[in-house]
């Protein structure tokens, strides 16, 4: 599915050293692909030729399977990487081709690639949205946006060593806890609240994606395949009122 925004101007304030410039910033992204070629967006700079891409299979950018310079501030590659598995990417740019920079690295955005998914989703910007991962048209966009909280955290497993004491095995595995807050002043209506309980009961495991500004001023996508961490509890906002509820909802990658 895809939807037709067009590009937007906005005035961004907070980012490339506080000082103000005007960038065109893609409203749209994709969060997932069904195919290997794929489009990397992030709106142009005045004045910057240059820019650095990343895009990794490791949040921390370990190693890198994209790492280029560009002229301009799309991409277009095929990713023949592991499949059924996210990617993370980030950019930075330059007016000098690389010998220093503008602004230090983006917002670290993500994509998920499925080859055998039913079709691609692209995300407005602004927006959350929860989709079914067997289903990519079974979705829903929450009518409110949460308060969020992310916390990364390391997983690690190890199977043993042998007589020599060499380990034999071990696993590193790299996982979001995520908090959508809808409290104080914030309350949903029973649509919302519905989806979010039919998501946790009939899907069990699904996708959560977001195209937002998080620290650096300019909108990335993201996107986590996750289940809920405990079944969704709400608590209305005045007796009598079961349409109108408060409440969080805690989920974990998986």
């Amino acid at each position: 599915m895809i939807y037709g925004f067009n590009q937007q101007r906005f005035n961004v304030t907070d980012v490339f050293n506080g000082q103000a410039n005007e960038t065109t910033i893609t409203t749209e992204a994709f969060v997932f692909y069904n195919q290997t070629q794929i489009t990397l967006n992030w709106g142009t700079i005045p004045g910057v030729k240059y820019y650095q891409l990343q895009v990794s299979l490791y949040p921390d950018f370990r190693s890198n399977f994209i790492d280029v310079s560009l002229q301009e501030s799309v991409y277009v590659f095929t990713d023949s990487q592991t499949n059924d598995a996210k990617r993370w990417w980030r950019w930075r740019p330059s007016v000098s081709a690389g010998a220093d920079w503008l602004a230090p690295w983006s917002e670290v955005g993500s994509y998920w690639l499925n080859t055998g998914g039913a079709g691609q989703v692209q995300l407005p910007e602004g927006y959350w949205m929860l989709f079914d991962k067997d289903n990519v048209n079974d979705f829903y966009f929450l009518d409110l946006p949460p308060i969020y909280q992310i916390i990364p955290r390391n997983i690690y497993r190890w199977q043993g060593r042998n007589r020599a004491g060499t380990l034999l095995t071990e696993f590193l595995t790299v996982k979001d806890d995520i908090s959508l807050m809808f409290q104080g002043g914030q309350y949903i209506m029973h649509q919302q609240m519905d989806e979010l309980e039919r998501f946790n009961n009939t899907k069990r495991t699904f996708f959560l994606a977001n195209y937002a500004v998080w620290k650096h001023g300019e909108p990335m996508p993201h996107i986590w395949k996750v289940e809920f961490t405990d079944d969704p509890t709400f608590t209305m906002i005045a007796a009598g009122r079961p349409d109108l509820v408060r409440g969080t909802v805690s989920l974990t990658e998986v």
